[in-house]
């Protein structure tokens, strides 16, 4: 173990750790010193924990003298103090208390509906959250932002959503948002395996622009949050009423012809939108009272919004979503049979996944999800057939874009291990 026996040798030994290229201590991020003194210095610096304080002293001393009384603050503060009690305790307990301590720090950008941080970054984007969380460091220090004022944290989504958004240096003209999403549609694209990596790459330049939003996108969908409106009451059975059912099968061809259909699972599509609805949160019960939310009254006001929800309802999630895609990227080359869009999707289900006991899925299995997927799909609008056999079929104009938008959405999410 290494004894610091002065405040000079302290100093030493902190520049050469943190500013080994010899850069000025002005040039040390907040986030740079967070990391120091919240995680590298009990964990990795070779010293004792008696000797933190004149560590942490001098490296404050460093800071004030180069103007960042903020980052100085760190050293000393009550936050880091408790990190280093934490870490002393267990490992377990250090690491808990320094996340907490990372995701409340005013320098650490925050998620936007923009765009989530990647806990597995690129190049493009771990430039980006750096050139961030320096861009959050000046607006503090020019008093832009204000910790705690009214409205602080919205303010500092703006900012932060205001910067990912305008042409900056580091990435050559694009925005940081258009650099760290063309890096994530690659890795998308360049994911193993190998049938995973053909159905994805010729998809790369299509996602490159988002789609325009047709006129009329999920038309059911917003046909029913509409229909159901401030609320109906629901049958005894928690079914729809009989009268929106019949009203339903009658606007979109969902029953069988000259027959009237008795309840809402009578008409499978009915069915399907009610429980997407529901599950996306844009309808609510409440004792036998349907009604729209306030996220289904936003849905019906934004037309992007719709479609994006219903496109992501669509494609669910997990392995269902990686299916879905092999489904959607055959449908958009044109008209299918169900035969052929059955050998798409297997040739992925084949090589990308197995069950637990290790053995792999059949073409039964993937006909069975490929009707999952197909049923609502249809009742959003997104899928027509060509005759009543449903043996043939295509994306409707709507269905294409959301097809798209689904797409651009998987491929722009952070990632959390370093395939998506």
């Amino acid at each position: 173990m290494t004894h610091i026996g002065d405040a000079e040798d302290a100093r030493d030994r902190l520049l050469g750790w943190l500013l080994p290229d010899g850069d000025p201590v002005s040039s040390l991020a907040q986030e740079d010193v967070e990391r120091f003194c919240w995680y590298e210095l009990p964990v990795k610096w070779a010293g004792k924990p008696v000797e933190y304080p004149r560590i942490l002293t001098a490296l404050a001393d460093l800071l004030h003298a180069a103007g960042r009384p903020r980052a100085a603050a760190v050293c000393t503060s009550e936050t880091t103090r408790e990190i280093l009690a934490a870490w002393q305790r267990s490992p377990d307990q250090g690491r808990a208390a320094f996340r907490r301590a990372v995701d409340a720090s005013p320098v650490t950008p925050p998620d936007t509906s923009l765009l989530a941080w990647g806990s597995v970054m690129g190049i493009d984007e771990a430039v980006a959250r750096r050139n961030a969380s320096w861009m959050l460091e000046e607006a503090l220090d020019d008093g832009v932002l204000v910790p705690g004022a009214r409205g602080y944290d919205a303010a500092r989504v703006k900012h932060l959503e205001r910067w990912l958004t305008t042409p900056y240096s580091a990435h050559d003209g694009p925005t940081p948002l258009d650099a760290i999403h063309s890096e994530r549609r690659r890795t998308w694209a360049e994911t193993p395996p190998a049938a995973r990596r053909r159905l994805r790459g010729p998809l790369a330049d299509l996602l490159a622009t988002a789609p325009a939003v047709p006129e009329g996108t999920a038309e059911p969908l917003r046909w029913l949050l509409e229909s159901v409106g401030d609320g109906v009451t629901l049958t005894q059975a928690g079914y729809l009423p009989r009268a929106l059912v019949v009203e339903a099968a009658e606007r979109y061809d969902w029953y069988l012809p000259g027959m009237v259909p008795r309840t809402e699972y009578d008409v499978v599509r009915l069915a399907e939108l009610h429980q997407l609805a529901r599950a996306e949160r844009l309808l609510a019960k409440r004792h036998r009272k349907l009604a729209l939310t306030a996220r289904g009254r936003q849905h019906l006001a934004d037309p992007a919004l719709l479609q994006a929800t219903a496109a992501h309802a669509w494609f669910g999630d997990r392995v269902v979503a990686e299916l879905a895609e092999a489904a959607a990227a055959a449908l958009l080359g044109g008209e299918t049979g169900l035969d052929d869009l059955t050998s798409a999707v297997h040739a992925l289900a084949a090589e990308a996944f197995t069950y637990a006991d290790g053995s792999t899925p059949q073409p039964d299995d993937t006909r069975r999800f490929l009707w999952q997927w197909l049923r609502p799909g249809e009742a959003l609008g997104f899928l027509s057939f060509r005759d009543r056999s449903r043996s043939t079929i295509t994306l409707t104009p709507t269905g294409r874009a959301a097809a798209v938008a689904a797409f651009r959405a998987r491929a722009h999410a952070s990632r959390t291990t370093p395939w998506a």
